[in-house]
């Protein structure tokens, strides 16, 4: 009988042993990972929805450059201009806001000098988004400024919307979406016309009804779509008025959430008192019935607007925010 010599038993006994532990080793490094993973998407969840969303409105009020606009207000020379980009920008709330919604801005230009601006203030990249409005007069348009690091991000690009082409020949319309808490939020930047005559306080209530159709156009395919209109809508009657022109957005299906109802105190937007700036919210965003949920509306309030000199390289606006909060 042959018999096999020992030494050789212990090398394939080895051998054998070595490869078991190997396919054990990436077997449990294999279930490491993939708990690693787990924990990690857990915790970047938890955090999303934790985090809080800040949206601001703010009127510029001629922030625009040389070559484009006439007017006394805007600034005069190019140190104005550039004071008045970093003016804006620390007039907004010290929490870095999520989204900055921009009224009488001239071009991509000034959107992109604020984003700058915005990036140095709050060490975090803000992005400029704009489309060109149809304001050939005052040559003043709207635009936005996006925060994209934190989880979020603009599907396609900012555009305008054919629900309001016709009536809003200043806004732009943006679709922000969030893969980790699988939520999305439709923003519309406006700047209506001011209410100077009958006809003209025709003209405002049928820009308002523009925007009843273009939530209505979100709301009939999702009763909880996330919505969020802000900007300067021109608006000098009190809030929570039933005479208010933008009382037409009141009646969308489920209603629109005039944001400024729903602070405290009254909140002024413009130095003379009145509260012509707001921000719209779905029935969704108010009660947090897809992701996000309404948490507090204030203003920061400054005195640089009502001296005529000063003014021009501040803004009499103030700036009006709203913060969301998850679910």
């Amino acid at each position: 009988m042959h018999t096999q010599r020992p030494d050789l038993i212990r090398l394939v006994t080895l051998f054998v042993n070595s490869k078991l532990k190997t396919q054990i080793s990436k077997l449990v490094a294999t279930r490491l990972l993939s708990a690693l993973c787990f924990a990690l998407l857990a915790f970047s969840t938890a955090a999303q929805t934790a985090a809080s969303y800040s949206f601001t409105t703010l009127n510029c009020l001629w922030f625009l450059g040389q070559e484009s606009g006439k007017s006394t207000e805007k600034p005069r020379t190019g140190n104005e201009y550039v004071a008045k980009a970093a003016n804006l920008i620390n007039l907004l709330p010290t929490e870095p806001p999520f989204f900055v919604a921009l009224q009488e801005v001239g071009n991509f230009n000034d959107v992109s000098n604020l984003a700058k601006r915005a990036t140095y203030r709050y060490r975090r990249t803000y992005t400029p988004l704009f489309a060109q409005g149809k304001d050939t007069y005052t040559q003043q348009d709207v635009g936005a400024l996006f925060d994209g690091a934190r989880g979020w991000s603009v599907v396609g690009k900012a555009s305008r919307a054919s629900d309001l082409e016709k009536n809003l020949s200043k806004h732009l319309v943006v679709r922000l979406t969030n893969s980790i808490v699988r939520t999305s939020i439709d923003v519309c930047v406006i700047h209506l016309r001011r209410p100077l005559d009958d006809s003209s306080e025709s003209k405002h209530v049928e820009q308002n009804r523009a925007l009843l159709r273009w939530a209505m156009g979100h709301l009939a395919q999702n009763p909880k779509a996330n919505l969020v209109i802000l900007g300067d809508f021109n608006e000098g009657k009190p809030v929570g008025s039933a005479k208010q022109d933008l009382a037409v957005l009141f009646q969308a299906k489920p209603p629109l959430v005039d944001t400024l109802t729903l602070a405290a105190k009254p909140l002024p937007t413009h130095t003379d008192g009145k509260a012509y700036d707001r921000i719209m919210l779905s029935d969704s965003l108010v009660k947090g019935l897809a992701g996000l949920r309404f948490s507090a509306v204030f203003v920061n309030e400054h005195e640089f607007g009502k001296d005529p000199v000063r003014r021009r390289i501040y803004t009499d606006h103030f700036p009006l925010t709203v913060r969301l909060v998850g679910r």
